[in-house]
């Protein structure tokens, strides 16, 4: 039969068990299957199955792996607290499929299609990586996509390791820089002032990583200008580090009045931001690349910036320097929006704006949503924030692929930017990358926390940063010493104080 390969799980399955029926009775299956099985035989790797228990073992293995790839993400461990267990599903569990351990180690690892079998001597191997990843970090949510083309793209970028080492490299000595730079500076505005509001970024620091690669990706692919629409919580490191305003224009500001303990959330900038091709793989000599990347002031509240930030990025890839009508270019603009936890889901300019994400009037060529997760709104715990199994619930009613990532993983998080670009470059579409941290300090570093969520702060006092987490990985691999990393440390700390 052609295209037998092209056949996998269920449906493999069932070509076996018509084939069986053609063969013990051929006026049992139709005339055109009739036809075609007179001239093919199973191949010598196809399972040889003779009754209907065997049949029923590898429809429950191929079922099996479906619900991992389907519901892996509600096993993943995404809470960096440890506080929120992953729920979990029954049909990721063998026995809701009738099959055991044993059934899988005797069937072929070929019943799905997927990179992963080529790594594996039967299904239970299957199992394993499939659990391995869809399980892990990263919860992959993507199985409401209903285009087969994108959703069958995700699937083999996921499951092939695509953008994740070593396919994709990842330089860690850089990584874990920048996480340096980003605690260091944190750290220091909170010594230098105390009590001062500025909504720290600690405990999703890997936001400043992720804007940076989805930079790069975009300054490799050609787009030239950028535009990052957010409200406050980290506002000010973005600034300094991914749009390079100066530390000492930054701290003029932020202590400006000196009596007042308001956060400028009117701090606005565009940066020329230069990028050498490949540097964030930690290759050399690649060409230098300038991208301009611009913040908008977000004087009002919250989410109130997501269609403005969607206009600009509509104005900056519209053509009108040629005759005829203007034409929109979406290689030209990228519109990036930082939300929180608890305003994506509460406010309703939110969905005002993703609705005009694929009419040909608004549209932007695909924008990079990342929400950033502290697992609380204010005082307010997820689960009295909203109605879904995720913040980022309403974005599965636009079809758009959701990576939730565990924020104390660098590497996953790296994946996960180099993913969210890649698909948006490829289908011009929406994705978004669900961060999931925690909020070391209060709202506003000027409350107690403990007062309404005692038993979170209780555990974020003793749980190590995202820093000391990776820095303690790479020193026990061999990749750093502990030298190199305080001298990093004393290096940040010094240029921080040189900017006041």
């Amino acid at each position: 039969m052609a295209g037998w390969q092209e056949f996998s799980g269920l449906n493999r399955g069932y070509v076996l068990e018509l084939y069986e029926k053609y063969r013990r009775d051929p006026a049992s299956v139709d005339a055109e299957t009739r036809a075609i099985f007179e001239q093919w035989t199973p191949p010598a790797e196809a399972p040889v199955v003779h009754d209907a228990i065997a049949y029923a073992r590898i429809v429950g293995a191929a079922r099996l792996a479906q619900s991992i790839r389907r519901y892996g993400h509600l096993a993943a461990r995404l809470d960096p607290l440890g506080l929120r267990a992953p729920i979990g599903d029954p049909s990721l569990l063998p026995d809701t499929h009738n099959v055991t351990d044993e059934d899988l180690r005797n069937l072929p690892p070929d019943l799905v299609s997927s990179p992963l079998t080529e790594n594996a001597e039967n299904m239970a191997d299957v199992i394993r990586l499939l659990r391995g990843l869809y399980c892990s970090t990263t919860g992959y949510d993507y199985n409401h996509v209903f285009v087969p083309d994108e959703r069958r793209w995700l699937r083999q970028a996921a499951e092939g390791g695509r953008f994740r080492a070593p396919l994709d490299p990842i330089s860690p000595i850089a990584l874990l820089e920048r996480l340096t730079q980003v605690e260091v500076f944190e750290r220091f505005l909170h010594r230098a002032f105390p009590g001062k509001t500025r909504f720290s970024i600690e405990g999703l620091d890997m936001m400043v990583p992720i804007l940076d690669e989805v930079i790069g990706e975009a300054a490799e692919s050609g787009i030239r200008h950028i535009l990052i629409g957010m409200a406050h919580r980290g506002r000010l490191n973005v600034m300094a580090h991914v749009l390079n305003k100066p530390y000492a224009q930054i701290l003029a500001e932020f202590k400006e009045p000196v009596s007042s303990r308001s956060f400028r959330e009117d701090m606005a900038w565009t940066g020329d931001v230069k990028y050498h091709a490949g540097a964030h793989r930690a290759l050399t000599g690649g060409r230098a690349m300038e991208v301009v990347v611009s913040m908008p002031p977000n004087p009002s509240h919250l989410e109130a910036i997501d269609p403005i930030v969607e206009g600009m990025a509509r104005a900056a890839g519209t053509i009108v320097d040629s005759p005829g009508a203007p034409t929109f270019d979406p290689t030209r603009s990228l519109p990036i929006l930082i939300h929180g936890d608890a305003a994506f889901p509460g406010q309703g300019v939110v969905a005002e704006t993703l609705n005009l994400s694929r009419l040909p009037g608004y549209r932007t060529g695909g924008t990079i949503h990342i929400i950033v997760n502290n697992q609380l709104g204010f005082t307010t715990g997820a689960e009295d924030l909203y109605s879904t199994s995720y913040a980022s619930g309403l974005a599965r009613g636009f079809k758009i692929p959701i990576i939730h990532v565990n924020a104390d993983d660098p590497e996953a998080c790296v994946e996960a930017a180099r993913l969210a670009f890649a698909y948006r470059e490829r289908f011009q579409r929406d994705s978004l990358i669900d961060l999931i941290g925690y909020r070391r300090h209060g709202h506003n570093e000027g409350d107690e926390p403990a007062f309404t969520q005692p038993l979170m702060y209780k555990a974020i006092r003793s749980h190590p940063t995202t820093l000391d987490i990776y820095a303690k990985r790479l020193v026990s691999e061999g990749v750093v010493t502990e030298g190199e990393v305080e001298e990093w440390h004393r290096h940040r700390k010094h240029g921080s104080r040189k900017a006041t």
